[in-house]
C-alpha cells in the first residue's frame, strides 16, 4: 500500500471480498480527481455491477460471504456453456450472481435451471457483454498505446467482468492521453483521470536544499520507520552505523549544524527520494516522495528501508524540545519508533544533547483502543481490543456480538491460531467485513447467521 509520501501502513486493512478477476484495484478509487467523462468514456466511479431482472430478487435470504453456496454454484456453473464469472451483489443482500457470455447463452433458461438446482437460495443469472478473454485482449491492445503516449495508468487496471468493462485508474489528463484513448472509441472502457500537475516530477536525488545538505543515502540500508539525531562525532558514528551506510561518516560543523537520519520506507517498484527537510511548529520532518507517482499510484506492500542522513543548519531548527519524524503525519500503527524526541534546544550554536535527551516517544502512534466484550453495545472502531475465547456452543470461530452483530470467521480464511485469552485488535472495513488482527496474522470475519451458536 504505497503512497506518494513514501510511507507504508504497518498494519494493512483487508478489503471486502470480491469474486472478480482483476489487475490492480478491485473497485474504482473515484474521489475528487475522477471526472464524468474523458475522451468520451465514463468514469469508473459511476459503474454498477450488472444485475438481473428486479422481479427475481427477494428480501430473503441475506448473505454475508455465502462461501459454501458460492462454491456449489461455481461448480454447477462451470458445467454450463459460456460461464464467465461469479460474484456477490452487496447491493442486493449479498446474492450470488452468475455471469455468462456468448451467442448461445440463454439467460432465462439458465435462471430456471439454477432455481431448480438451488431452491430457496439467492442465486441469479445474468448475461455479461464482455468475456474475461475479451477484456484481456483489449488491455493487451490498449496498454502499449497508452505507454507510447506517456499515459500509463498509475492506479492500475481492472478486468471487470461484473461491470462489463476494462477499468483504467489514474490516467494523466493530458492531450496525448485523450488522443490515445480516442482510438478505442466504442470499446468497453471506463477511465478515471488525475491532474498531471499532481504527479511528482521525475529526477535525481537532490544533494542539498535550503538549510540542509545530504551526507549520504542508500536504498535498502538500515531499517524502515526510523529517525535519529546526532550532535557530536560519537553520536554521528553510531547513527551512521544504525543507518546502514558504508565507510566513515563525513565531517560536520557542529557549531552550526546537527545531523538527522530519516529511515524512510518504500514498496517494491516505488523507490523514494528526499526532496526537502521541513519544519512545522515543533516537528521536523522530511519531504519524502515517490518520483513519477500520482494521486492513484499504488506500490507493493513490502516495507523496504532507504536511509537518508542529512546535516541541518541550526538556524532552521525549532526551539527545543522538538520531534523528528518521516513526514508531517503521526507514525502509522505498529511503528512508534519512527518518532525521535529531542528534549533540549539545539538551535543554539554548538548546543549538544546527551543520549538520554534524544529518545523515542512512548506516546507516538495510535494508542490502545477500547476493550470490547461479548454483548457490548458499542460497534467496533479501528484498533478496538477484544479478548478472544473459544465458544464450544458456536459452530466455528466467532467474536462478539458487538452492537447486536455476531461475527464469524469468513469462509476460506487461514486457520485460526489465537489462544484462549489472547488479546486481538478489531478493524472494521464496512458493515460486512471485520478484520481481526492477532500477532503475525489477520483474519476476515463476516456477520454470522442466527443459527451459528446454539441457544
Amino acid at each position: 500500500m504505497g503512497t506518494t509520501s513514501g510511507r507504508l501502513l504497518a498494519l494493512g486493512a483487508a478489503g471486502s471480498v470480491l469474486l472478480t478477476a482483476c489487475v490492480g484495484p478491485t473497485a474504482a478509487p473515484g474521489g475528487p480527481d475522477a471526472t464524468d467523462a474523458f475522451a468520451g468514456f465514463p468514469s469508473c466511479a459511476d459503474d454498477a455491477t450488472i444485475a438481473a431482472d428486479p422481479s427475481l430478487y427477494r428480501d430473503e435470504p441475506q448473505y454475508g460471504n455465502a462461501g459454501e453456496l458460492t462454491d456449489d454454484v461455481r461448480a454447477w456453473a462451470e458445467e454450463q456453456g459460456g460461464f464467465e464469472e461469479l460474484w456477490l451483489d452487496r447491493e442486493r443482500n449479498g446474492w450470488v450472481t452468475v455471469g455468462f457470455h456468448g451467442d448461445d447463452v440463454d439467460a432465462a433458461a439458465l435462471q430456471e435451471r439454477v432455481a431448480k438446482e438451488f431452491p430457496g437460495e439467492g442465486v441469479v443469472v445474468v448475461e455479461v457483454p464482455s468475456s474475461l478473454s475479451d477484456l484481456q485482449t483489449l488491455m493487451d491492445r490498449l496498454m502499449p498505446v497508452l505507454a507510447d503516449a506517456g499515459a500509463t495508468p498509475t492506479g492500475g487496471l481492472s478486468l471487470d467482468v461484473p461491470r462489463g468493462r476494462l477499468g483504467l485508474f489514474g490516467v494523466p489528463a493530458t492531450p496525448e492521453a485523450e488522443a490515445a484513448l480516442q482510438q478505442f472509441a466504442g470499446e468497453p472502457l471506463c477511465v478515471d483521470v488525475v491532474d498531471p500537475a499532481a504527479f511528482v516530477p521525475e529526477g535525481p536525488q537532490p544533494t542539498e536544499g535550503e538549510g540542509w545538505r545530504l551526507l549520504g543515502h542508500e536504498p535498502g540500508a538500515g531499517e524502515p520507520y526510523r529517525t535519529g539525531v546526532a550532535t557530536t562525532d560519537e553520536q554521528l558514528a553510531a547513527l551512521w552505523v544504525d543507518a546502514g551506510l558504508d565507510g566513515d561518516a563525513p565531517q560536520v560543523d557542529w557549531e552550526g549544524q546537527v545531523v538527522l537520519w530519516f529511515g524512510a520506507v518504500w514498496g517494491s517498484g516505488c523507490p523514494v527520494r528526499l526532496d526537502d527537510v521541513v519544519v512545522s511548529g515543533a516537528t521536523l520532518h522530511g519531504e519524502i516522495v515517490v518520483p513519477g507517482s500520482g494521486p492513484d499510484s499504488a506500490c507493493n506492500g513490502d516495507a523496504n528501508p532507504h536511509a537518508f542522513v542529512v546535516a541541518v543548519d541550526r538556524a532552521v531548527l525549532p526551539a527545543g524540545p522538538f520531534v523528528v519524524q518521516l513526514d508531517a503525519d503521526d507514525p502509522p500503527p505498529g511503528a512508534p519508533q519512527e518518532r525521535t524526541v529531542v528534549d533540549v534546544d539545539l538551535s543554539v550554536p554548538g548546543a549538544t544533547a546527551t543520549d538520554e535527551q534524544i529518545h523515542l516517544d512512548p506516546d507516538a502512534g495510535p494508542q490502545p483502543g477500547p476493550l470490547l466484550e461479548d454483548g457490548d453495545t458499542r460497534a467496533p472502531e479501528p484498533g478496538a481490543r477484544y479478548v478472544w475465547r473459544p465458544r464450544p456452543e458456536c459452530h466455528g470461530v466467532v467474536v462478539g456480538p458487538f452492537a447486536g452483530t455476531l461475527w464469524r470467521l469468513a469462509d476460506g480464511e487461514a486457520e485460526w491460531t489465537a489462544r484462549d485469552g489472547q488479546e486481538v485488535e478489531l478493524h472494521p472495513v464496512d458493515e460486512d467485513v471485520l478484520v481481526v488482527s492477532s500477532p503475525g496474522m489477520e483474519h476476515l470475519f463476516v456477520p454470522a447467521r442466527d443459527d451459528v451458536c446454539d441457544a
